[in-house]
């Protein structure tokens, strides 16, 4: 299995196109072809210099994160910040660096859906939804052209859902379960007899496949250009644009209930410590331990700029709450819990687990035991 294959499994799940504007989700450092066989994937939520070391000491090849480890981009590279050392001594190591920043959190199931599942709650809606006008590109291609037509489009940074089968010159063929969710379904070929006045003839129609891509619409004909440049595509496929249907999974922070009534906010806190085990809890000053909770928003890492958007809840978890924002929440009427950065994104690592593991079985994936919370509560 190689690096480049494993990234383009996470990416299948959470795509470089869901991530903010001002972030740098994707390949931070490898080598160009990214076809270097990978020895083992260590998973953690920042890149240090500890943690290349531990991937060293592991054998692993490969580091899978959440924050990125370039973010606003390098100048130089002298050894100046601590995140220029990581970077050289990855490159040194032949280490790659793979992050998944707010397109894990925008994608659904991601760190905001596992936040309310770890503590109970049943997600109804996201908080901010993705940005821009998307578009689904489905592309009717010949078998062996799929495999390859669905790298391009996730190299490009597309999503790329579970699609149905279809086929457009084999009307009659019977489409193939897809049972896998994978990004192509392919259809039988299928042999119809044809009455002529002289007898009868057998057409067998050809077994096609389609792929289908959620992408920005901005992106669509760029996408339809690289498709037609494969090899086994070239003069064999063709197209259908459609606007993606609206949606309310998508998007940063979740909104949720819990069931059957709601809990009570000391409930809610007890809950809170299980599942983050937080170092301390800033909680604003209208808690009252009995008080009912039903609505809940959620946002791994440093959500307080959504305290406005999430009226009507009576209860917000996130982390890196500013003073100001409470006095804001207590306007809205709604009680926000501050469990901390590090604390309400380390379910991140978990879905990056998951996630390799049960694409590829058996392959030495790690919880990094160097990285550390860089706050800590005296």
């Amino acid at each position: 299995m190689n690096i480049y294959s494993i990234i383009k499994e996470i990416e299948a799940y959470a795509p470089r196109s869901f991530q903010e504007k001002w972030d740098n989700s994707g390949l931070q450092i490898a080598l160009p072809d990214g076809q270097t066989e990978c020895t083992g994937v260590l998973i953690c939520l920042d890149v240090c210099e500890a943690v290349i070391d531990e991937a060293v000491r592991r054998g692993c090849n490969l580091v899978v994160s959440h924050h990125p480890l370039i973010f606003k981009g390098f100048k130089s590279l002298t050894g100046a910040t601590r995140q220029e050392r990581a970077a050289m001594k990855a490159i040194r190591s032949g280490v790659a660096v793979y992050s998944a920043h707010t397109s894990l959190d925008s994608t659904r199931g991601g760190v905001s859906y596992a936040m309310a599942s770890l503590i109970g709650a049943e997600v109804t809606g996201v908080i901010e939804p993705l940005e821009g006008r998307r578009s689904v590109l489905t592309v009717y291609c010949p078998r062996e052209a799929a495999s390859d037509i669905r790298l391009v489009l996730l190299d490009g940074g597309a999503g790329v859902p579970p699609c149905a089968a279809n086929a457009t010159n084999c009307a009659s063929a019977r489409p193939v379960k897809d049972e896998a969710s994978l990004v192509y379904a392919p259809c039988e070929i299928e042999t119809l007899p044809l009455q002529t006045g002289v007898g009868t003839i057998d057409i067998r129609h050809e077994a096609l496949c389609c792929v289908t891509a959620e992408l920005p619409a901005a992106a669509v004909k760029s996408m339809m250009a690289a498709v037609s440049e494969v090899p086994a595509a070239k003069d064999k496929v063709s197209f259908r644009v459609e606007d993606a249907p609206a949606s309310e999974a998508i998007g940063l922070g979740v909104t949720a209930v819990f069931p059957d009534g709601g809990i009570s906010a000391e409930e809610l806190v007890g809950r809170l410590r299980k599942s983050f085990s937080p170092g301390v809890i800033k909680v604003s000053a209208t808690y009252s331990p009995d008080m009912k909770i039903r609505t809940i928003a959620l946002c791994g890492g440093a959500g307080g700029e959504f305290i406005g958007a999430v009226q009507g809840c009576d209860a917000y978890v996130t982390g890196d709450v500013r003073y100001h924002d409470f006095f804001d929440a207590a306007e809205n009427r709604c009680v926000v819990f501050d469990i901390g950065h590090f604390e309400s994104e380390a379910c991140a690592k978990s879905i990056f687990y998951r996630l390799i593991t049960k694409k590829i079985p058996n392959f030495a994936v790690y919880y990094s035991e160097t990285e550390t919370n860089p706050v800590k509560y005296l």
